[in-house]
């Protein structure tokens, strides 16, 4: 009987920030065309079980970050699409953070909350804030105090707010939805007295015609009172037949204005705009979707490259709009099977403001006029994206399909300068599957260019590390302020199943403005070593290491399985171009490993291969 062995090549870097200069590369066809089938309108509420494990990821929790935990979770779906700004930077310097919270079986899921009282972070939170099990707690700042408002899952908000910032009892009001609907996954703005949440209909029914219909709720008494509405412009009156979960945004109030954006893989992404409080609204159209609705219209849609459900929206100091959104390509070919093909690799994030008018063209990233912020990045210098991918999706676990460059936030400055943040997922970064990191870009000159890509979560606290969803506060100080999901399994547990429950980190970063896109550290430090080849693939009893390298150096060939234990290790010398390795495999049962080449302290690249 055969056995299979599949090896890791690990590679890990050793420095805190990096940067990443390269023209947008061109995708090789293999991955262009590379389609993973989605199954259409797969939403989270937070009552599903943990799915069966896909992949068996390889655990190396003896990490430990320098960066501030400021909380923890195994409920690991911080949102089904675009991320809400769960955290806010006062402009005394403390700072309220927000996240969704659940350990075990999930019966005690909430709002997880910190608080930055100036000089430090309070201790990491045990259990929620609400007394009743939520999911999807929203925050936001409100007079002299704070709010939170989540869902309970069946059809009501829950809100909590407070008299003063970081201290003092929540007060807990039940905000009742109305007849037919039921408020899901909200987000919460305020001004003075008066709260703005968005939420999406969680039943199954259409409401007033509209599948998971987006429904506007407003309270000018604080909280008291409360009125609800699908907006004009959004309703089935209006050709708008169905949305989904999370595929919203708000951007910061500024100067009497509020707005939001929508966006999504079936329909235009637009704008709601509103200069007197919310109660009249203007639609800006930025995308116009080529073949709308093609599941509710029952008609195919050929491929074409559309927004991927991911959106964040901000305003310039003057009240111009300017958001940004995951493109990716998708097809579907039988709208009654309730499934689709998406394109993984075709991933790439858009820049839109209002100066650039309705884009009415395809956003094929060979063709389109629209500015691209970010894409995939070839960071081995190979010349190749993923040339290590091996054909499997669950190497690329999607996030509910999330695009590969996604996860946006933005935020805008006093200067009217921008910054977005992203996930990115890593070609040099793979634990059973590629890991996602965070990077960082920004454009001083109004969105018309932009600097060079700078990776948030570099240097070794990172290696190997997933890091996702991240939350920037909309308000800026000489730092950006955010915080992001980290653990050591690709993807997550909930949603993708590619790795079992356990705890992931909350963490606190923030990052010098002045130090996105200027770092002094090239990203070929990555590339000590410029390759390393394992051969034959598959093999038997045996495999060959080759390393090419411009200069001599120590390194270190550890193989461990996936229980962390190491199996095998030997220290080399590596010369100047060119060193063969010979390991002999035949004694090591069937399973999974990890195989490390570390170079002067520093790792590099990943490859895999399979013992037959």
């Amino acid at each position: 009987m055969k056995r299979e062995i599949l090896f890791v090549l690990v590679i890990l870097l050793g420095f805190s920030m990096s940067v990443f200069s390269q023209e947008r590369p061109q995708i090789p066809s293999n991955l262009k065309n590379y389609a993973v089938k989605a199954e259409y309108h797969k939403l989270f509420k937070g009552n599903e079980s943990v799915p069966e494990v896909k992949i068996p990821y390889l655990s190396i929790n003896e990490k430990l970050f320098d960066n501030q935990a400021i909380g923890s979770t195994e409920y690991d779906i911080q949102t089904n699409k675009s991320m809400d700004t769960r955290i806010y930077f006062y402009p005394d310097g403390t700072i309220g953070a927000a996240w969704i919270y659940g350990t075990g079986s999930l019966a005690n899921r909430g709002t997880g909350y910190n608080y930055y009282d100036g000089t430090s972070w309070g201790p990491i939170p045990t259990q929620r804030i609400e007394t009743v099990r939520t999911g999807w707690g929203s925050y936001y700042p409100f007079n002299n105090g704070e709010i939170v408002i989540a869902h309970d899952g069946a059809s009501n908000l829950v809100m909590n707010k407070r008299d003063t910032k970081g201290t003092g009892s929540w007060t807990q009001t039940v905000i009742t939805a109305p007849t037919g609907a039921e408020l899901t996954w909200p987000r919460v703005i305020t001004v003075g007295d008066t709260i703005h949440v968005l939420s999406a209909h969680g039943g199954t029914d259409p409401y007033q015609g509209v599948g998971t219909a987006i429904i506007y709720s407003r309270s000018t008494d604080s909280g008291n009172t409360w009125e609800h509405s699908v907006l004009p412009g959004m309703g089935f009156d209006d050709g708008m037949l169905s949305y989904s979960a999370d595929i919203y945004a708000w951007a910061k109030p500024k100067n009497g204005t509020i707005a939001f954006i929508v966006g999504n893989m079936w329909h235009d992404v637009f704008i709601m705009k509103s200069t007197d409080g919310g109660d009249s609204w203007e639609k800006i159209d930025v995308f116009k979707h080529p073949n709308p609705f093609p599941f509710d219209y029952n008609t195919p849609l050929d491929t074409t490259y559309v927004c991927d459900g991911l959106v964040a929206l901000e305003m310039d100091n003057d009240g111009g709009m300017h958001a940004t959104f995951g493109v990716v390509r998708v097809m579907v070919d039988d709208p009654a099977s309730g499934m689709f093909s998406w394109f993984p690799f075709t991933s790439y994030l858009a820049y839109w403001n209002e100066g650039m008018g309705t884009i009415n063209y395809d956003l094929d990233p060979e063709t389109t006029d629209l500015i691209p912020v970010a894409w995939l990045m070839d960071l081995d210098n190979s010349g190749v994206l993923f040339d290590d991918f091996s054909d499997d999706w669950i190497e690329i676990p999607s996030y509910g399909n999330h695009g590969l460059v996604s996860q946006p936030q933005i935020t805008i400055d006093d200067n009217d300068d921008i910054y977005v943040v992203f996930a990115h997922m890593n070609e040099n970064q793979f634990l059973g599957a590629f890991c996602r990191h965070l990077w960082a870009t920004k454009s001083t000159d109004g969105g018309q260019t932009w600097s060079d890509f700078t990776e948030l979560t570099a240097g070794e606290d990172f290696d190997l590390r997933e890091c996702v969803y991240p939350a920037m506060a909309k308000n800026t100080d000489e730092y950006l302020h955010l915080t992001f999901q980290a653990d050591y399994g690709p993807g997550n547990a909930l949603q993708d199943g590619t790795h079992a429950q356990q705890e992931n980190d909350i963490l606190y970063m923030k990052v010098l403005k002045t130090d996105i896109g200027l770092i002094d550290n090239s990203i070929n430090e990555y590339n000590t070593i410029n390759s390393v080849s394992i051969y034959p693939n598959p093999a038997n009893d045996f495999i060959n290491v080759n390393i090419i390298s411009p200069v001599s150096t120590n390194a270190i060939i550890n193989i461990s399985n996936i229980l962390g234990q190491q199996v095998y290790s030997e220290s080399i010398n590596v010369k100047a171009g060119s060193t063969n390795l010979h390991i002999n495999v035949n004694n090591l049962p069937a399973g999974m490993y990890m195989l490390s080449l570390q170079a002067d302290g520093n790792f590099l690249k990943t490859q895999k291969i399979i013992i037959e």
